[in-house]
């Protein structure tokens, strides 16, 4: 999924789109209409461990903390492992194994942010617990 914003910033705005006739839904069953599809070369990781891949990307107009969301077809092809606790990609390249690393400490000022400024996305909550449903495995313990 490339959001219409990010297409901007990146002077495509003429590039013709694929039409598709579907909504995307959310979690919350609310939909979106797609203005179309847009195949778009993508480079991940840095040289000499990098890998070109042509990514079939949907694009919406709609409010998003994101630019682009990469989904498991695209993973899938370039053989991706992911740790989402790590905000970790590693894949493997000709020139050896290409990393895609995140910051933790980036991705919560611009979550925290983001919600400071807009009251239209909140976090609501589903289900309240008074004790805790399961421990964390300790240091110690884990496999």
């Amino acid at each position: 999924m490339l959001f219409r914003s990010t297409l901007n910033r990146m002077d495509l705005v003429g590039e013709k789109f694929e039409p598709i006739k579907s909504a995307l839904y959310g979690f919350t069953g609310d939909s979106i209409h797609s203005e179309g599809v847009l195949n778009l070369p993508v480079e991940l990781g840095t040289h000499p461990c990098q890998h070109i891949q042509s990514v079939e990307f949907v694009v919406v107009e709609c409010p998003s903390l994101y630019n682009a969301i990469i989904g498991r077809p695209t993973l899938n092809t370039i053989r991706a492992v992911t740790s989402t606790y790590h905000l970790l990609v590693k894949f493997p390249t000709v020139g050896g194994i290409g990393i895609l690393k995140g910051n933790q400490q980036a991705s919560r000022d611009i979550y925290e942010a983001a919600n400071r400024s807009s009251n239209t996305h909140r976090m609501s909550v589903i289900r309240a617990f008074k004790k805790p449903v399961g421990a964390l495995p300790s240091e110690n313990n884990r496999n």
